[in-house]
């Protein structure tokens, strides 16, 4: 177990700064270039400004929209920042909780803004706050389980 680890150890910074630079690659892909948003018709009254008026209509819409899309839009937009606070943090030696949720909260304003400004997508303050929920579970998971294993193949 010694030899694997006193290998590990010089490989688990770059590792992580490549992961982090795939996960970045495939959230931008996810955001903007995914197959779904090609159906998608942009308008100006797309954009929502006022926090859980589409999740609620959503849910109340739902026979109409499919299951399947609601919780695939509620869970995806959680999911997608899960990873980010770890990855971020173990790259970066960044642990401060307070800089790791508001570099995640700005990373996705910047993507609804950015949505808004090329018209991909539908620029969503909902789609904030599920992200920034994704943000604070991979920063509880970071904090409960992945900065011990990341520490044992580090240091």
């Amino acid at each position: 177990m010694r030899l694997v680890l006193r290998y590990a150890k010089p490989l688990a910074q770059p590792l992580t700064w490549l992961a982090l630079a795939l996960y970045v690659g495939a959230a931008v892909y996810i955001v903007f270039f995914a197959r779904r948003r090609q159906d998608l018709v942009w308008s100006p009254r797309l954009v929502n400004l006022v926090p859980l008026v589409n999740t609620f209509r959503s849910y109340q819409d739902m026979a109409y929209i499919g299951g399947w899309n609601y919780w695939s839009n509620v869970f995806g937009n959680v999911a997608l920042f899960i990873p980010l606070p770890p990855l971020l943090a173990g790259a970066t030696g960044l642990q401060s909780r307070r800089w790791l949720l508001g570099i995640g909260v700005v990373a996705s304003v910047c993507i609804e803004c950015t949505q808004y400004v090329l018209e991909i997508g539908v620029p969503d303050i909902d789609d904030v706050l599920l992200n920034s929920l994704g943000v604070l579970v991979g920063i509880a998971l970071w904090v409960l389980l992945f900065r011990r294993i990341y520490r044992l193949l580090a240091y």
